[in-house]
Parts: structure tokens; sequence; C-alpha cells
């Protein structure tokens, strides 16, 4: 499995479609994210939550994408199943294959939030937030950062099922689209913020504006529950699937 995993970083961080992806996300969540910085009355954290929240919205389009290139693309081009035939094990290549695209999206989500908040915080300074730098700010962008690759599995998931590019991608932007949409409509009632608080779409909005004790760990194991079901839902649909 080292290998394997070896293997799947060294052509996944050597494609250009990779970085391609990671650069666009970025520069465009920066430059929406950052607009704000010449407004009276925005401090730093503020203009941090926008970069936050302008690459969730960004990401629903991207994503699919790139689980696409990543995951289904290997399928379409006989990889996979080569693969398998080498004599490695199914469950090895799913693991393999979901690390790596988990890795991506956090590097992604981890750099944009890492240079948007350097230069918010140097531009306007904390505020007033009568609690801490490292739970206001670290904490809530390594849980954020969690909670988007927990939602980035669900089209993970879909580019294993999926065989064909197209499909896949289209698939994808409907489902991300549709997951984005119903959180941030339940967000606004009462009554589902308990249901909401343990998806990581839900979580998407609610790190926006609750880096509270029990929302970060409600965040964590939510977002962890989610990327295990992901993955091994997607590992029982290939380990059935017969390889042509």
């Amino acid at each position: 499995m080292k290998s394997l995993l070896k293997w799947e970083l060294k052509e996944t961080f050597s494609a250009k479609s990779c970085w391609g992806i990671g650069a666009a996300l970025m520069l465009c969540s920066l430059l929406l994210g950052l607009a704000p910085l010449s407004e009276t009355g925005n401090t730093g954290l503020d203009v941090f939550l926008q970069i936050c929240n302008n690459f969730n919205a960004l990401l629903i389009f991207f994503v699919g994408i790139h689980a696409g290139i990543r995951v289904t693309k290997d399928f379409e081009e006989r990889r996979i199943q080569a693969t398998v035939m080498a004599g490695c094990s199914r469950g090895a290549i799913v693991s393999v294959k979901l690390l790596s695209f988990s890795l991506t999206i956090a590097l992604y989500c981890l750099c944009t939030l890492a240079v948007g908040g350097i230069i918010s915080f140097s531009v306007k300074g904390m505020g007033e937030t009568g609690s801490t730098f490292f739970r206001e700010v670290i904490l809530r962008a390594a849980l954020y950062t969690l909670a988007e690759v927990a939602f980035a599995s669900h089209c993970f998931l879909v580019a294993v099922v999926v065989k064909t590019l197209g499909a896949s991608i289209a698939a994808n932007l409907v489902m991300a689209l549709g997951l984005n949409t119903l959180a941030q409509e339940l967000v606004s009632h009462p009554w589902a913020e308990g249901l909401i608080r343990f998806t990581p779409a839900g979580q998407t909005f609610l790190l926006l504006v609750d880096a509270g004790p029990q929302n970060l760990w409600c965040a964590f194991a939510a977002s962890l529950l989610w990327i295990v079901l992901a993955g091994g839902i997607a590992y029982g649909s290939f380990r059935k699937q017969e390889l042509k």
C-alpha cells in the first residue's frame, strides 16, 4: 500500500489539472474575499470569514471536475482495472484514492485561508472577538478545512460510482449545489440546527458564525464520520463492480 500511495501522490501532484484547479480556487477566493478590505468597519476576522465563504461557494463548481479527473477518468482509462490486475486490493485502491483526493482539497483550502488570513489580519487587525486568536482563526480554519474535505468526499463517492467523466462532473455539480442550497436554507431555521450541525454542508455555514467549543467538536466528529462513510460506501460499491 505504501508504494501504491507514493505512486498515487506522484500522479496527483504532477498533474497540471491539480495545480490549475488549486490556483483558480485560491485566486478567485482571494480576489472576491479581499474586496471588503477597502470598506470601513470590517475587521480582519470579517474579511477572513468572507474568504472562507467564497472558497466554499467556488469549491462547489470545481470539486466535481477534480473528482472526475482524479477518479472517474482513471476508470475510463482502465488504470484502476490495471492496478487491480497487478495484485492490489480494492480496499487499498479506494483508501489511497480517497487519501490523495482529500489531501488536495485540504491543501487548496489551507493555502487559500493562510494567504487570505495573513493579508486580512495584517491590513485590518483582529478586532474585538471576546475569544483567542487560536480558537477564532487557527482552530476554525483547521476544522473548516476538514468540513470542506468531508463535503468533497460526497463527490469522491459519486466519481467512484459513475464511470463516465462527463456524467460524473455533471452529477457532482448538481449534488454539490443541492447540498449547499439545502444547508443554506436549513441554517436559517432554529429547529434544523441540531440536524445540520452534524453535516459537512451545514458546518461550512455554522463555522462562520460559531467557533464555540461545542460546535468545533461537532464539526470535527461529523466531518470524520462523513469521510469514513463516504470511503466505506465507495469501497462497497467498487468491491461489487465487475471490471471490464
